[in-house]
């Protein structure tokens, strides 16, 4: 795939991995082709109400090559899933060439830390699948995370440097893994708030 992410400056801070605990996974799909392997993981971080989304590729043995992950907003992405699963998200997530999404039912998110003392910009994306003859396949999907070199605004945004990629792994996601993703999101979502009547004092 030679697709890049697109810039978009509208981004919020966030802390440090290290401070941070992560449930168990909540969705975990490994995948084998011919031509490579690796897999795809969600995990909650309730206390931010994020979705922690890992995404990475591994060797014919099974050894872990690179891993990129991402944070996204709970409840955001949990919209994006239930429209694709609903049949709306070809209306309320149009193809948007200013975001870099070439297809409906796409979802861009943007978001950053400082690792080590430096900016990262963290840029997670899906739309159709992209076949080899640069056609795109409306039953399967493309979920893409990446890192980038970045600077920070005066407003605290973490403004992504798209010649200075750190690390970018991608993985194919049928319409039929879309259904299961949204499902237990929905439920570990009703669980979380079900639980905790405070869960909107983040």
């Amino acid at each position: 795939m030679t697709e890049e992410f697109s810039f978009y400056d509208n981004t919020q801070a966030e802390s440090s991995d290290s401070s941070k605990s992560y449930e168990k996974d909540l969705y975990k799909k490994w995948f084998r082709s011919k031509t490579q392997s690796g897999f795809l993981s969600i995990r909650p971080w309730f206390q931010g109400l994020k979705l922690r989304v890992d995404i990475g590729k591994t060797s014919s043995e099974g050894k872990l090559i690179s891993s990129t992950n991402v944070f996204l907003d709970i409840v955001d992405f949990g919209a994006y899933l239930r429209a694709i699963v609903n049949g709306t998200a070809a209306t309320a997530y149009p193809a948007s060439e200013r975001l870099g999404v070439p297809t409906p039912e796409g979802f861009v998110s943007y978001g950053g830390a400082k690792i080590d003392g430096k900016p990262i910009s963290r840029i997670f994306k899906s739309h159709h699948w992209q076949n080899s003859d640069n056609t795109y396949d409306s039953d399967s999907f493309v979920f893409k995370s990446g890192h980038f070199g970045a600077r920070l605004s005066d407003s605290g945004a973490f403004i992504p440097d798209m010649k200075n990629s750190l690390s970018v792994d991608s993985i194919k996601v049928t319409r039929q893994d879309i259904h299961s993703i949204s499902y237990i999101v929905d439920l570990a979502i009703i669980s979380h708030v079900s639980n905790r009547t405070d869960w909107y004092e983040i």
